[in-house]
């Protein structure tokens, strides 16, 4: 199938129209406008630093205006319609692929998001005629299968165009010829609209109907006619000279100003942690355009949140407090042998109630944040650093909804689970201990003490158990969100990735102990295990 018959009638390519973006306090394009016309091949090329990668992903409308410090003005059209996400297809230069998905599973995500508009062939058939292996786990995929995977998948979402952002970057001659051979291929059977952002011309400039150049030094971009093709080289090079000297005078600027952009930045940082709150509480309501899916992104972070490597983790703490707390308890009581046998049932009553309201869920939550929340934002963070959330913008679909959501949900529902086998692990040790060290007494004596300041007649629930819940719950919301965040934060950098884990430790496990110590205040007022409120003379306990 030519490219010509492929092309829509009356589709109108992509128009930029009075373009102008500024990063910081640096101007890329100032009122520019280009036509990249329907059904062509068409190269944007420049130095590096000049903003081809920001132009590229306003283009695909999945830059928000104002975000990372880039703000914009004016119009990109996209088949006559104003570009929003989903609209172009893009083909990043990380492939931005998932990886914990299969390559049919890659697949069946953009036909999904793509719904009625997505291709009429399968995503096997796509597979099959981009060779790419279908029974390999992504992740081992090699580097050309991987382009051509994000090639297909792309076309199993069908947009009307497609955007390459720097598809040969880092390939030697040979293999970018291949890559440039396997553009033109997908170009001339499934007749989009192409257009490939790149520095390497070499190896483009072969398949390319038209070429723009974006020229830092007129902020905008400027076609270069084909007879002049081969000037290229020595109209870039200058430019590359200017942008460093540029670059160093904006480094310069910055240092000057480093106090106000810090006053800034906390006072945008406050704001926007309120926004997330918000963001975070409408996100519990799950709008997945396909529920399947949106359960399938839910296991897969239920498994980080609570799987079982979490439970080793929590059960092996709860072993910790059970020994510790009962051990040293009695061990080390002052006058053991005057004050044991008056103090031992109430302070069995005491380590119980303790060890329920206080001890286990402080240190399980801690736990949770810090081992959860690291391995949430690890992931998050990955995929912000792999293109992979914008990606799923491309397709159309709303990040938030496939992974905020489920984030949500996995720590709601694993914070409360993950208490209860620490409490569990914690009770049984406590009782083990304590049958070892009190032989005289035994189990049964352990058991009526131990629970006496819990045990509500004719309930299923310890007392406070709703105190108690309403702490987990607001202690793994505010994990899960702070984890989410810290992850989306624009990653550059694996460096920025293992910063932002280490900032959601840090931000979480503080986070908890702040939820614990309020709480606090208002939770055992009045309670005190084994008197007549713990009873159940005071009902609000």
């Amino acid at each position: 199938m030519s490219a010509k018959k492929s092309v829509t009638t009356g589709s109108t390519g992509i128009v930029v129209s009075g373009l102008s973006v500024v990063a910081g306090d640096k101007t890329l394009l100032e009122n520019t406008s280009a036509d990249f016309r329907a059904g062509e091949i068409t190269l944007v090329v420049g130095p590096s630093g000049v903003g081809k990668s920001i132009l590229l992903r306003i283009m695909a409308g999945i830059l928000d205006n104002h975000a990372e410090g880039i703000g914009y003005e004016g119009k990109v059209l996209v088949d006559g319609q104003l570009t929003k996400p989903g609209r172009a297809g893009v083909v990043f230069q990380s492939f931005a692929l998932f990886d914990e998905l299969k390559p049919l599973a890659n697949m069946d995500f953009a036909r999904t998001c793509g719904g009625q508009h997505a291709s009429e062939l399968t995503s096997a058939e796509l597979l099959e005629k981009l060779r790419v292996p279908v029974n390999v786990p992504t992740s081992r995929l090699s580097g050309g299968q991987r382009q051509r995977l994000a090639i297909a998948r792309t076309l199993a979402y069908n947009p009307t165009a497609i955007l390459y952002d720097e598809p040969t970057s880092g390939l030697d001659p040979l293999t970018g010829g291949q890559v440039a051979n396997l553009i033109r291929q997908t170009h001339e059977e499934y007749g989009k609209t192409s257009v490939v952002v790149t520095h390497d011309y070499h190896s483009l400039m072969p398949i390319a109907d038209r070429i723009y150049l974006l020229d830092p030094n007129k902020k905008g971009l400027v076609e270069v006619p084909k007879d002049e093709w081969s000037e290229i080289p020595n109209r870039l090079a200058p430019m590359s000279t200017a942008t460093s000297q540029s670059a160093e005078v904006t480094e310069t600027a910055k240092s000057l100003d480093r106090v106000q952009r810090w006053l800034t930045k906390f006072f945008i940082g406050t704001t926007n942690v309120f926004s997330a709150a918000c963001i975070g509480l409408v996100s519990l309501i799950p709008i997945w355009k396909n529920p399947t899916w949106g359960l399938r992104f839910l296991g897969h972070f239920g498994r980080l949140v609570a799987g079982p490597t979490a439970w080793f983790y929590l059960i092996a703490a709860g072993f910790i407090v059970g020994f510790v707390t009962t051990y040293f308890t009695f061990q080390f009581l002052p006058y053991a042998a005057y004050t044991e046998p008056l103090l031992i049932e109430d302070l069995l009553t005491a380590l119980g109630f303790a060890m329920y309201r206080l001890f286990v869920p402080t240190l399980a939550t801690v736990l949770i944040a810090a081992r959860c929340g690291a391995a949430i934002t690890s992931d998050i963070g990955g995929r912000q650093y792999g293109n992979q959330i914008d990606a799923m913008k491309t397709f159309g679909t709303s990040p938030r909804s496939y992974l905020l959501t489920p984030i949500l949900w996995s720590f709601l529902i694993g914070t409360p689970i993950l208490n209860f086998i620490a409490y569990a692990t914690a009770r049984i040790t406590s009782l083990i201990t304590f049958s070892i060290t009190h032989q005289s007494h035994g189990a049964d004596f352990w058991n009526y003490n131990f629970h006496r300041g819990l045990n509500v007649l004719g309930s299923f629930t310890y007392r406070g158990f709703w105190w108690l819940l309403a702490k987990l719950l607001c202690c793994g919301l505010g994990i899960a969100i702070i984890s989410y965040y810290q992850g989306r934060a624009p990653k550059y950098s694996t460096t920025d990735v293992s910063r932002s884990v280490t900032s959601t430790i840090l931000w979480a496990t503080l986070f908890v102990l702040v939820v614990h110590f309020i709480y606090s205040f208002f939770e055992y007022q009045g309670v005190i295990p084994g008197s007549p409120s713990a009873a159940g003379v005071k009902p609000g306990s």
